[in-house]
């Protein structure tokens, strides 16, 4: 298992899958509205899904992986990690 090591936090904790980034890269790149156009903070299930090419459930098991296993600091280090990554 490979462990990564978080400077926001100082802890090493198991390090994200491949998979999980990607995720994390569309909850990043996509737009917060519904098909309403009331922003409700965060991307819709479906549309990630889409992108993704997995089900709905199994993007809801993406993001409850992200709560469990890291701390909104240690996710902010991730998402700057994946927006260097895209410039």
């Amino acid at each position: 298992m490979k462990y990564r090591y978080f400077e926001s936090t100082g802890r090493k904790r198991k390090a994200p899958t491949p998979r999980m980034m990607e995720y994390l890269g569309h909850v990043i790149d996509l737009p917060t509205d519904n098909n309403r156009g009331k922003d409700t903070g965060k991307a819709p299930d479906e549309v990630i899904g889409e992108k993704m090419r997995v089900t709905r459930g199994r993007i809801g098991l993406l993001r409850h992986d992200f709560a469990r296993f890291y701390n909104k600091e240690e996710v902010l280090e991730l998402c700057e990690e994946v927006m260097k990554e895209t410039a």
